[in-house]
């Protein structure tokens, strides 16, 4: 049974966060500067790429976020500060330094992103004004332009929040990210940062976050790419006032799991459906795996592959190129048990093509929602990832 409702506030849902956002110059136009700071010492969790070419700002979060305690984040767009050496870093930890100065906490509590293009560096002069001027614009219902700075080749700002109960205290957790390009994370480009006034231990939450990213940010591709500086941040401050949750087993935290859990995978989701370009949004459920690893493997091997993306904006019930995707998945699957439908209509079974009626597979592939589902009949897991076409709109996006 859910425990948990969905209600407006955003990233500022939750008690004693304020944030602010500003158009620093970085970008062309638009708002490209955000400043998010908890009033209150805070718990702090976060999950970085693995993309050997880490952006600078990466690093100093990690550092930073490594003690399980963070108050602030500062984030801009329009410049990765990735492949940017030693001058780079330099500018990320100027960074970290100028909003910790603006919201009164050690340095070691600011974490740091950076989003936008690569190995060009930031323009620290524009960056500082826009630091301070945040830094006196602070808060409270600044949500929906936090969402909004952070935004590179977005279409729309992307933010959720629920409140749940635990205690019988009411608990609010709200979160924003961006993310449409470069869009395959092991962890997507993706930023999101979540805020909750829960009182959660930093192990605690680190744990629910882990548990998260991997059934929601990590399910998600767009255009099979891995991004220099992908982060999720988590800060949990306790202005609830609800019983202090200090081990996945205390009470509580099933609550808190299953609400994050919904935050990222509708964070997820959003991304997907934002994908550049894109003009359809693509669900692949696997189901009867050994393992949950085997179904994510297979539906993460189907959503990466191109040929599956164009024929899906080309509007073909080309089943044959999900077959060849689950096939190039490296797991072990028999195509003897393996069932494929797309919208319900299936089209491959024990091993052998099914007849349907065409009529009917061009009907469904004209949805701008297509799913497919594969059932590989050899156990009881399952697994569920997001993708969206491959269209000549993203080629044209990303040739420049």
């Amino acid at each position: 049974m859910t425990q948990f409702s969905q209600i407006e506030g955003g990233v500022l849902v939750a008690q004693e966060f304020v944030a602010a956002a500003n158009a620093s110059g970085i970008k062309p136009e638009g708002l490209d500067t955000m400043l998010l700071h908890s009033r209150l010492p805070a718990s702090a969790a976060a999950t970085i790429t693995s993309n050997r070419f880490r952006a600078a700002p990466t690093f100093v979060t990690e550092r930073h976020v490594a003690d399980g305690s963070a108050r602030t984040v500062i984030a801009t767009s329009g410049n990765a500060n990735a492949a940017t050496g030693a001058q780079g870093m330099a500018n990320a930890e100027m960074m970290a330094s100028l909003a910790a100065l603006e919201t009164h906490v050690p340095v070691s509590e600011a974490l740091v992103c950076s989003t936008g293009r690569i190995g060009i560096q930031l323009p620290m002069d524009r960056v500082e004004a826009g630091i301070r001027a945040c830094g006196k614009a602070l808060s409270r219902s600044s949500a929906h332009e936090a969402a909004r700075a952070i935004m590179t080749t977005d279409t729309f700002p992307k933010e959720v929040s629920v409140e749940f109960e635990v205690g019988g205290r009411r608990v609010g957790l709200g979160a924003i990210c961006k993310g449409a390009g470069m869009i395959c994370p092991n962890m997507a480009t993706m930023l999101c940062f979540i805020c909750t006034d829960l009182a959660i231990s930093p192990a605690a939450l680190n744990s629910a976050l882990g548990c998260a990213v991997a059934r929601s940010f990590n399910c998600i591709s767009v255009d099979g790419d891995m991004s220099t500086n992908d982060t999720v941040i988590a800060l949990a401050n306790g202005a609830s006032d609800a019983p202090m949750i200090a081990t996945p087993n205390d009470p509580g935290y099933a609550a808190f799991a299953e609400a994050l859990g919904f935050v990222t995978q509708d964070l997820a989701k959003k991304i997907a459906r934002d994908g550049e370009g894109s003009s359809k949004f693509v669900i692949v459920e696997v189901t009867g795996a050994a393992s949950y690893e085997q179904a994510h493997a297979v539906a993460r091997a189907v959503t990466k592959y191109n040929l599956v993306k164009t024929c899906i904006w080309s509007e073909d019930f080309n089943w044959g190129r999900v077959a060849a995707a689950i096939g190039a998945s490296g797991m072990d699957v028999d195509p003897a048990t393996v069932q494929i439908a797309i919208g319900g209509l299936t089209a491959f079974a024990a091993g052998e093509p099914v007849e349907y009626d065409l009529y009917q597979a061009g009907t469904i592939m004209k949805s701008d929602e297509i799913e497919i589902t594969i059932d590989l009949g050899v156990g009881q897991q399952s697994a569920t990832c997001w993708s969206c076409d491959l269209t000549p709109t993203f080629v044209e996006l990303n040739a420049h």
